[in-house]
């Protein structure tokens, strides 16, 4: 991989303390999640999945230091992406794509609302193959924000106040993005 990636919201420190002298030795499995998609626009969804993920990963002895967004290609989505997560202690957008998570890591899905994730997991052929390193969590407070609906409402004219951060509204109305019902 020619470009590192950020390391800056990562809890090291999480790690360092149970190494440190006199602690107990734990069998803690350290885990940094990462969401790819094409973020179009970034959401709080989307924000909010890492934080349904990390609290179920949490609850079940792991321990998630940190998290990547993952945006594929154009570089918009990914300047929006990094406008998104200023404010999250623990996400930050990384600049490649990961194709290897399922086989070698592991995927948590956050179930939407209305979606069959068991159906999907079973027709897509490399998810299917490694659905062992899947773990599905429900989400308890159904959300219902959507990228695809965030573009409907600004080529509508709509107003898309607390649907995303102010610093991604501001930035799509700068590169006057979405105004047409074809921008996608």
């Amino acid at each position: 991989m020619d470009t590192p990636l950020p390391f800056s919201k990562l809890s090291f420190g999480l790690i360092d303390n149970e190494d440190s002298p006199g602690a107990t030795p734990k069998e803690k499995v350290y885990v940094v999640l990462v969401a790819n998609g094409s973020f179009n626009p970034p959401t709080y969804m989307h924000l909010r999945m890492f934080e349904l993920a990390r609290d179920a990963l949490n609850a079940e002895g792991y321990c998630v230091i940190g998290g990547y967004m993952s945006p594929v290609n154009d570089a918009y989505k990914k300047r929006m992406c990094h406008l998104a997560s200023k404010s999250s202690e623990f996400v930050m957008v990384d600049p490649w794509e990961v194709r290897t998570i399922c086989r070698d890591y592991g995927v948590v899905c956050i179930r939407r609302e209305g979606q069959d994730v068991e159906k999907i997991i079973s027709d897509d052929e490399i998810l299917n193959e490694y659905r062992d390193n899947i773990k599905v969590v429900d989400e308890l407070i159904p959300n219902q924000i959507s990228s695809t609906r965030v573009r409907d409402c600004i080529s509508r004219g709509l107003s898309i106040k607390y649907l995303t951060a102010d610093e991604v509204i501001d930035y799509i109305r700068e590169q006057h993005l979405y105004l047409n019902s074809d921008d996608k």
